[in-house]
């Protein structure tokens, strides 16, 4: 089922489901379009002259979409950040993690989601599927920096970014990842416009203790019918999906 007006994001979605489930692709020329998106114009913060960034979306159209498990993004920004996290997600869960470009792809996210000055200024909806960059990062507890390019304006504004402090590991991000599931999970209502189970499916792949307390935490939520919207049939079975993933993972760990 297509979920934009995009061509691109629509070969991710549609790429994912096997690359989630066995980490490859059929046709390896599929990733070659995708990667040929990177730093055209209408990529997220192309503007901001970040060019490591996937375009989905012309700069001209107002960008959005609705991910299969029933969300909207939330605007034109916000579609093409996301947009930008879903072609890196099937990038790296391909195995292009040794591929420069998608190396930057990868910094630039992190960049862009996780470095700001103060509260996070990303969408929950980003937040979440963001998650799996982590997950999916060979190097994600590693004290290895980050190859971020901070030449671009938009990272220059101090009001947003701390122009002193630009060094960042794999490892950085990871724990700035789980102090947002953390609170996240804490109390209905704090993913705004995300369902929790886009928080969980990736958290599954964490093996932090944090990550197993939030898991927890979402569990019960969940019991307690807390924090879900209604949705479409074919979004609330992914999110069914979901749900038997998190409940086989929790028996596993009682085991």
């Amino acid at each position: 089922m297509l979920m934009s007006t995009s061509p691109n994001l629509d070969l991710a979605l549609r790429l994912w489901p096997q690359v989630r489930d066995s980490g490859r692709v059929d046709d390896p020329a599929f990733l070659d379009a995708l990667l040929a998106t990177q730093g055209m114009p209408g990529a997220a913060a192309y503007e901001g002259g970040v060019s490591g960034t996937f375009a989905c979306f012309p700069p001209a159209e107002v960008a959005s979409f609705t991910l299969p498990s029933g969300e909207q993004t939330r605007d034109d920004e916000d579609a093409r950040l996301l947009a930008h996290i879903l072609v890196t997600r099937v990038l790296l869960g391909a195995g292009l993690h040794v591929d420069r470009r998608v190396q930057r792809a990868l910094a630039d996210a992190h960049a862009i989601i996780w470095t700001a000055r103060g509260p996070l200024h990303a969408s929950s909806l980003a937040l979440a599927t963001s998650l799996w960059l982590v997950a999916l990062d060979p190097l994600q507890v590693s004290d290895q920096p980050l190859a971020i390019d901070w030449a671009p304006e938009m990272f220059q504004d101090p009001e947003r970014w701390d122009l002193e402090y630009r060094l960042f590991s794999h490892y950085d991000i990871h724990q700035r990842a789980l102090d947002w599931v953390a609170y996240a999970s804490g109390a209905p209502g704090r993913h705004p416009g995300c369902s929790a189970w886009t928080v969980v499916e990736p958290l599954l792949r964490f093996e932090d203790q944090r990550a197993q307390i939030a898991l927890g935490q979402f569990a019960t939520l969940a019991a307690r019918g807390e924090d879900e919207a209604p949705a479409m049939a074919a979004a609330m079975l992914d999110r069914a999906r979901v749900e038997a993933l998190l409940r086989a993972h929790l028996a596993a760990a009682r085991s």
